[in-house]
């Protein structure tokens, strides 16, 4: 039942004054048409006695449905006294538009039962509906009924048939065949064609039309237009080519066609167009915005992404779930967790707190922070959880040090709990948490899954085995997880290149090393380190310079790690020289670079060469790091330089703020240790108390006959490390250098009780 509603005088005028005019005004208009104005105008046909006027009932019932009042509109469709093929699409379209297909359909039923025929607008509706393959029977039958009542060659309804085969299974010849039947052939018939060969892939096919549309038929072409013909652009030249075909036709303006082209441009790196045609555009949508924030993150430009994220909320554009990734992801490559709780809290006004797709991100930046709490909290609240949402908290659980429980506990989770199909990338992820032997068990478990699982072919799998197994020590397992590779790419080389390394097998890796370059796989800045290191751990000099060679004409010689791994690998084979001329060759040193240098002087005892190179480093602005610390003083206690070791020790821990570790004490026990300063060593080895630390005291004792320090620091190794025959033999060596027979025999007797014995020398001369 329909009640009066009084008019608001203002609107009563306007409706009285002229209403079918006003009518037509409200409903091209874009503004929101209200409930309460709708059912006003309602009111307004009943009292005036013009609801019989079916074309403004028409008029009131689009109103009604184009601003989602669906609800009031059928009751007005059931209340009107005459209906036409009009009123029946214009319900049937708002049906489809909200997805509401079987009702949709119904309407379409009960239009034909009441001997009403459809027009080519209703059947271009319907049919732009079966555009999916679920409804390919449903569209062939409307296709059907479009032939028997003859307007099947009307470009209207002709070019919704080439749509609908298009996007059914990608039906080329029944689309093709449509198009060539159409009598006349409009600019939207030509973009449907051209957009669907796009959509296909079929480039020259789309040149084709495009030419044809052009300069045979002679139609401009539109927004529509340019956006297919950006679809089929791969590389930049192509996306300038059609910027500047839709600047001569006046097409950039067009939101849609900018927002394409700034995405584009972002997709192929150059940022700089990508910027100006942002900048051109007068209107923005949250399109644009999102691909101008997503294309400075995918080019490495965080701080701008976080700039115009900024922008975009002083603009008041509410963000959507792309544009708060991408920001997110520009945290996380900025590591600016200040920034990203902004985000969050904008993601949080804006709805999307429970979001997967924007959490996701979000639980990497707190988890890169080890913000673990709150990466739970975050995880926990999401209501839908993908399996990207779990890849992304079991990431965060991985992290090195924690071992593999926490991350497998999750997995066991998402088995449990969900019907998610597990992928490569989880795996992957727990077996990278697997980090020695403790964590074995669960790299088998991992592996008898993966056997089980669709993913075991995958070579991205297959590399991390071989990694776990590399660090757990299982070198035998690691070798044949890498044999069962289907295809070994240069990941899955280095990895077992770099298992052998790892393990002192540097002769097997080398030959691996030729085995790969026999299986056609070339080196890269992973695999060449490798086995330049190598070389160096063989002193084997000639394969040396010839992967040195191979570095130079494959340009790899001035990245960071070959650079520095041939200067450590000259440094070991005893040519500092040429250590100092690939350094002086080095247009950009880093810290790495400089390290390597350091770590060589200090090898050959220069500890003078090592100061200079370590002041050369500060003087560039670069900041030393613990293994530069650790270099320099290796080189100076080495040279018996105590003075100097005790200023840079001093250096890290006052100017620095690097805290040292045992190798730091031992080099400083070291430098007063060779001195014979042992009671100052004495008191640096009590605040450090590592084992190494005190290794090196009781070696400087037996130097210096100190029995009494030697004494206390042997007693102190063997509660450290009962099963070190070291610490036996030094003692026992001090005991016979004082001539004290009886207690360097008691030594030795208690070894041979406990069962310890000195490992033989070896040499590689015998």
């Amino acid at each position: 039942m329909i009640r009066h509603i009084a008019l608001n005088s203002d609107f009563a005028k306007k409706v009285c004054g002229g209403l079918e005019p006003f009518l037509l005004s409200l409903a091209k208009s874009s503004n929101p048409v209200t409930l309460r104005q709708c059912s006003q105008i309602h009111a307004k046909l009943i009292l005036s006695q013009c609801i019989s006027q079916t074309h403004l009932t028409n008029t009131l019932l689009n109103l009604y449905a184009k601003f989602g009042h669906l609800c009031h509109a059928h009751i007005l469709f059931d209340h009107m006294p005459y209906k036409n093929v009009v009123t029946w699409t214009t319900l049937i379209s708002s049906y489809l538009r909200t997805g509401s297909l079987p009702k949709a359909f119904e309407m379409f039923n009960q239009m034909r039962e009441t001997n009403e025929r459809p027009n080519e607008y209703t059947f271009s509706v319907l049919l732009r509906a079966c555009a999916t393959p679920s409804l390919w029977g449903v569209g062939l039958q409307i296709h059907g009924l479009l032939v028997r009542s003859g307007l099947e060659r009307d470009r209207f309804a002709g070019s919704s048939i080439v749509h609908m085969y298009f996007n059914c299974g990608n039906n080329l010849g029944d689309a093709c065949h449509a198009f060539h039947d159409l009598l006349t052939k409009d600019l939207v018939a030509w973009n449907v064609m051209i957009s669907g060969f796009a959509h296909v892939g079929d480039f020259s096919m789309v040149h084709r039309l495009f030419s044809e549309m052009w300069e045979v038929q002679g139609l401009k072409p539109d927004d529509s237009t340019f956006v297919s013909l950006l679809k089929c652009c791969s590389y930049l030249e192509q996306v300038k080519q059609i910027h500047g075909l839709a600047s001569k036709f006046g097409a950039e303006a067009d939101v849609v066609v900018g927002s394409a082209l700034v995405d584009l441009y972002a997709k192929c790196g150059d940022v700089s167009s990508c910027r100006k045609v942002f900048d051109s555009m007068e209107e923005k949508d949250n399109f644009v915005w999102s691909s101008i924030i997503s294309g400075h993150t995918m080019n490495g430009r965080g701080e701008e992404a976080v700039h115009f994220f900024k922008d975009m909320c002083r603009q008041r554009i509410r963000p959507d779930q792309h544009v708060l990734s991408s920001t997110l992801k520009a945290c996380v490559e900025l590591e600016d967790l200040n920034t990203g709780v902004q985000v969050h809290g904008q993601m949080i006004k804006a709805g999307y707190q429970n979001d997967c797709f924007v959490a996701s991100v979000l639980l990497t930046l707190y988890a890169s922070f080890g913000e673990l709490v709150d990466v739970d909290k975050l995880f926990r609240r999401i209501v839908d959880k993908d399996i990207v949402a779990w890849n992304s908290m079991i990431m965060a659980h991985a992290q090195p040090g924690r071992g593999s429980g926490p991350s497998m506990k999750l997995l066991q989770e998402l088995r449990r709990t969900t019907s998610l199909q597990i992928q490569a990338a989880t795996l992957v992820v727990v077996l990278k948490s697997c980090e020695n032997k403790l964590d074995f068990p669960v790299g088998r478990q991992i592996h008898s899954l993966i056997v089980k699982s669709s993913v075991s072919h995958h070579t991205l799998v297959g590399n991390a085995l071989v990694h776990m197994y590399s660090e757990c020590g299982q070198i035998g397992d690691a070798f044949k997880a890498f044999i069962d590779i289907v295809r070994k790419d240069d990941g899955s080389w280095s990895s077992i290149i770099g298992t052998y390394k790892q393990n002192g097998l540097e002769s097997e890796a080398l030959e691996l090393c030729k085995e790969m370059l026999a299986d056609g796989i070339t080196f890269t800045i992973y695999s060449l380190p490798l086995c330049i290191s190598a070389c160096s751990q063989l002193s084997i000099i000639q394969v040396g310079k010839q992967l040195h060679g191979f570095s130079i004409k494959s340009g790899y010689n001035r990245h960071v790690y070959v650079a520095s791994s041939i200067i450590d690998m000259y440094a070991k084979c005893g040519t500092m020289e040429e250590s100092e001329k690939v350094f002086d060759e080095q247009v950009e040193p880093n810290e790495v670079i400089y390290n390597a240098v350091i770590c060589g002087y200090a090898h050959h005892g220069k500890a003078q060469e090592a100061m200079e190179v370590f002041n050369k480093l500060e003087k560039n602005g670069l900041t030393p790091n613990h293994v530069t610390f650790l270099a320099v003083l290796s080189a100076c206690s080495h040279s018996g330089y105590v003075e100097d070791t005790l200023h840079f020790f001093t250096l890290m821990l006052d100017k620095y703020k690097i805290k040292p570790e045992s190798e730091h004490y031992a080099c400083l026990v070291d430098a007063f240790g060779r001195a014979g300063r042992l009671e100052e060593a004495y008191q640096i080895v009590q605040k450090d108390g590592s084992e190494s630390a005190w290794r090196t005291l009781l070696s400087a004792c037996r130097n210096h006959n100190n029995t009494e320090i030697g004494e206390k620091s042997a007693m102190r190794m063997i509660e450290l490390n009962p099963s070190d025959h070291a610490s036996y033999i030094l003692l026992s060596n001090i005991y016979t250098g004082e001539g004290k027979w009886e207690e360097a025999l008691k030594c030795r007797e208690k070894m041979a009780k406990i069962r310890l014995k000195k490992d033989p020398g070896s040499s590689w001369l015998i």
